[in-house]
């Protein structure tokens, strides 16, 4: 008789969704999940790598979560939204950026 062994493969992953430009209204919403509690640490920076905002910094329970993100003070131009998320077992970024147009 055959053994039959079926392996799964399960991803575990997480997502950052925020607009990609920002007109007239300077405010948005910038979504994110994470498969499991972790420090997640949320920041916009400038296209100097100077942080503009930190949008969260602490430990976060497991699913989806949203920020909002108002840019009035901030000059046009180009931005990138970058998210880390640090486990027990390593740590996830992702940058996206972000464009404010006035």
């Amino acid at each position: 008789m055959k053994k039959l062994y079926v392996l799964f493969i399960v991803l575990i992953f997480f997502f950052l969704s925020c607009n990609s430009s920002i007109v007239d209204d300077p405010s948005t919403v910038i979504s994110f999940s994470t498969p499991r509690s972790a420090h997640v640490k949320l920041t916009v920076e400038n296209s100097y790598n100077t942080v503009v905002d930190i949008l969260i910094n602490e430990q976060m329970p497991a699913g989806r979560h949203t920020v909002q993100f108002n840019a009035s003070n901030l000059a046009e131009g180009l931005y990138y939204c970058i998210i880390e998320v640090r486990y027990d077992d390593g740590v996830d970024k992702i940058v996206k950026k972000l464009l404010l147009v006035k």
